[in-house]
């Protein structure tokens, strides 16, 4: 028995999250998808000799977003994840430490103009804000609005913040402020309560918005801005406002300590909310510039102290956002060439997904994402039985089937506890 124990104790893993991996078939890239059409040796040896399929982020016909996708993935239940908001997974990438009675917000720092008794917005993004966010943020870094309320803002990255209320009666059940993508200006607005309950904290985030927007367009760095033709910084904009809630995590549940190699602050932060250790070095970023082997060699070295480690990469979905399917084809190809770091590991490899995301519009997708699970002891197998390449079309066959993000997550728990 002790031996047992010790086997498994000794299991390890590394699960590549690739964001927005799955896409759909591109005419330039005759009628295959990015994966397909890229160049993929190593990808391909380990869906061959490992087992490989498709998966339903959340559920089939569900469009995920990246919180709940990735969350999935860390041991959010799938009857939690309606209760995990993007504000509170915001406010622990940005350091902002959440009580119980607590509402997070994801918020922008943004371009907002005076129209009648309410704002038109001119850019949501504030021109995305650049190299003196921090200063416009520590203008508004605290805000007493009254009642024994007070709001505290972040700056997390380029235009994003967090913003954060604590004090009594609050609720989280609370509409955007924020428009949303689309044709500018437009009319901000204004916070409506989504239940009874929370009606007071909505008029609290009109009157913050209207407070913040008193302090930032008097800021005297918006004068330089215009001057070099930037636009200014006048107000903030609220989204996916969230509370503090009691997590219940599968990886908790067994008692699997994880970590989380990452360079992109939301997810660093959601890795926060599950209690995962996080690895960041200089290089690791949200895009395509980020260290891939390094953040490999991360994961590699990193298997010393914790059984369960997660790489998240989030180039792939930003080369689809932005309609470059050869972008996403070539950087799946830095990856493949990368994974070298990983072999003679001893950890097993598994590769997943938080969401499909369609080069062609640039919008995520319901469709399954594929994925895989390699064992170290196959590595060399010349051929396990499934697909011999990696790709959306090929994982349809795979013998792990078609199952969802919490099915595949306990498939990867299966195999450190066999």
């Amino acid at each position: 028995m002790k031996g047992d124990r010790d086997r498994k104790r000794h299991r390890r893993c590394v699960v590549l999250i690739l964001d927005g991996l799955g896409d759909q078939p591109i005419p330039a890239l005759g009628q295959q998808t990015p994966l397909e059409a890229a160049r993929t040796p190593r990808l391909d040896r380990l869906a061959s000799a490992g087992r490989c399929g498709l998966v339903d982020p959340i559920a089939r016909g569900v469009v995920p977003n990246t919180h709940t996708g990735v969350g999935i993935l860390f041991g959010l239940r799938p009857r939690q994840r309606k209760l995990l908001k993007r504000g509170p997974v915001e406010a622990a990438g940005a350091g902002l430490n959440l009580e119980p009675g607590d509402v997070a917000f994801r918020a922008n720092l943004a371009t907002l103009e005076r129209a009648g008794d309410g704002f038109r917005v001119r850019d949501r993004r504030a021109g995305r804000v650049i190299g003196d966010a921090p200063e416009f943020a520590k203008a508004i870094e605290e805000v007493a609005l009254g009642n024994g309320v007070t709001a505290r803002f972040r700056t997390t990255d380029q235009h994003r913040g967090a913003l954060v209320f604590s004090g009594p009666g609050l609720g989280a059940a609370l509409s955007d402020t924020d428009p949303g993508d689309g044709s500018m200006p437009t009319a901000l607005k204004p916070c409506e309560p989504l239940h009874p309950g929370s009606a007071a904290t909505a008029e609290l985030v009109n009157q913050y918005v209207q407070e913040a927007h008193e302090i930032l367009a008097r800021h005297p760095l918006n004068s330089k801005r215009e001057a070099d033709g930037k636009l200014p910084v006048t107000g903030v904009i609220t989204r996916g406002a969230g509370a503090w809630f009691d997590l219940d995590s599968v990886l908790d549940e067994r008692q699997i300590p994880a970590a989380l190699v990452v360079g992109c602050n939301t997810v660093a932060g959601l890795g926060r909310v599950f209690g995962l250790h996080i690895v960041r070095q200089p290089g690791f970023t949200a895009d395509a510039s980020t260290a891939l082997k390094g953040k490999l060699k991360a994961a590699r070295d990193t298997l010393a102290d914790f059984p369960l480690v997660y790489v998240h990469i989030k180039a792939t979905d930003l080369f689809s956002h932005d309609f470059q399917p050869e972008g996403k084809r070539d950087f799946i190809e830095r990856l493949d060439r990368a994974l070298v770091v990983l072999e003679d590991s001893g950890a097993a490899i598994a590769l997943a997904s938080d969401h499909t995301t369609d080069s062609n519009t640039g919008a995520h997708t319901s469709d399954p994402v594929p994925v895989l699970l390699c064992a170290p002891d196959t590595f060399d197998a010349r051929d396990g039985g499934d697909p011999p390449n990696f790709g959306e079309t090929a994982c349809r066959s795979g013998s792990l089937g078609r199952l969802d993000g919490h099915g595949f997550l306990l498939e990867i728990l299966r195999y450190l506890d066999s």
